[in-house]
């Protein structure tokens, strides 16, 4: 198996009854080096794809996949403070980060920041917050649900209540000494990463991923 780097993602190619091939691509939000590539996939509404994967693809099914690929990396020894920086579905490449930064003690400290509606939309929760805890301070998460549900307990289950906001990343990251990973909608990225561009965080330091057209995303 082919060993990815942490951000990376695969390409599907799925055979569905009734209609031609669909092609996907899925980040992989595990580990790399491990024996197996993780996948962490939402299901949508209308998602053919997304449903076909949770509802018929079983263990042992066969499936058409590319070798990892993809810009959207953590280096292998980065040399500055790391703040990864996700909103809803974002967060699958970045977790693989997470987990590249949390099994290497030499690797700079790290912030896992994670921005969705509520607790009925969080995944992967536990997993970030058992990485952070056995990194010996290291790593530090911060979770926004911009609905809390009743059930959502502050604190155990997320830590602010509304959306990520320029002057909190600002005021809460390294911001003049730190690389920047964002990944998100393009509503997330656009207000983010104009807001570091602005306060003079240097292009290099600042690596994104999002869906759409590049000149959709605006960095002022």
């Amino acid at each position: 198996m082919l060993r990815h780097r942490p951000g990376q993602y695969l390409t599907f190619w799925l055979d569905l009854p009734g209609g031609p091939p669909l092609k996907r691509n899925y980040s992989i939000s595990s580990a790399p080096g491990g024996a197996r590539y993780r996948i962490s996939v939402k299901r949508e509404p209308r998602g053919l794809a997304s449903n076909w994967l949770h509802d018929t693809a079983q263990p042992g099914t066969r499936l058409k996949v590319a070798a990892p690929a993809g810009e959207f990396f953590l280096p292998e020894r980065p040399q500055r403070p790391i703040v990864l920086l996700s909103g809803g579905v974002g967060q699958t490449p970045l977790l693989s980060m997470l987990h590249a930064v949390a099994r290497d003690p030499a690797m700079p400290p790290a912030r896992f920041i994670h921005g969705t509606l509520s607790g009925a939309t969080h995944a992967l929760g536990a997993e970030a917050r058992t990485l952070a805890a056995a990194s010996a301070r290291r790593i530090t998460t911060t979770t926004f649900y911009e609905y809390p549900r009743a059930q959502d307990r502050q604190g155990q289950h997320y830590d602010i209540a509304g959306r990520i906001t320029p002057d909190w990343l600002l005021a809460n990251t390294p911001v003049d000494e730190a690389d920047f990973y964002l990944c998100g909608p393009r509503a997330f990225l656009r207000v983010l990463v104009s807001a570091l561009v602005a306060r003079g965080v240097p292009p290099a330091r600042i690596h994104h991923e999002f869906f759409g057209p590049a000149d959709e995303l605006l960095a002022a």
